[in-house]
């Protein structure tokens, strides 16, 4: 009876597993180890999951656009226990483009309950009318991505297009994280939801 029970309520927990994260930025960046090897940052993750301890460091340059108050560019590093480096992302802003690049979201959710968070980074560049957006997921060392179009034409009418299999990224992803990622995309940009 015990093992019977054992296999009911273990299923239930490994259901219901969530990403328990610490978000630093201001004044307490300097609490984090790691934070002393990078310049310019904007914010911190820390969780843990089965990989161990993970920090995500995201930094941005500033100095773009006509006032120099937009990011030129965006940078994400997540390092797993003392300072290895797992992963990392730059990406820039368009230097015809005066608006800059911005992050919108981030998301730690463990959606294939395997232990191991999914990092759901949402950004955006330029400005105006039509912007430029992307959705990056990593888990462990794979990545995957969406980039699409979204914003109104000169009528007003919403334009919102995306491409998430360019290169394949979804190609070997489980399902149940390519249906995640473009739900968070959608939620975001898709301005026919309105």
């Amino acid at each position: 009876m015990k093992k019977l029970l054992f296999l009911f309520l273990f299923p239930m927990s490994i259901l219901s597993q969530e990403i328990i994260y610490s978000v630093y930025s201001g004044p307490n960046i300097s609490d984090v180890p790691l934070a002393s090897n990078h310049n310019n940052i904007i914010k911190i993750y820390g969780w843990f999951d089965a990989l161990g301890k993970n920090t995500l460091i995201f930094t941005a340059r500033d100095g773009w656009g006509e006032f120099g108050e937009q990011n030129k560019d965006l940078r994400a590093y997540h390092y797993t226990g003392g300072g290895k480096l797992l992963w990392d992302i730059k990406d820039f802003a368009d230097p015809k483009d005066e608006y800059g690049i911005q992050l919108d979201e981030v998301k730690l959710t463990d959606v294939d309950n395997n232990s191991v968070a999914e990092v759901s980074i949402l950004y955006r560049l330029g400005g105006g009318n039509e912007v430029t957006a992307k959705l990056i997921m990593h888990e462990e060392g794979k990545k995957y991505a969406i980039r699409g179009k979204t914003g109104s034409n000169d009528k007003g009418k919403c334009i919102y297009d995306y491409d998430a299999y360019g290169r394949n990224s979804f190609k070997y992803a489980k399902p149940s994280l390519k249906q995640r990622a473009l739900s968070f995309f959608n939620n975001q940009y898709n301005c026919f939801r309105d």
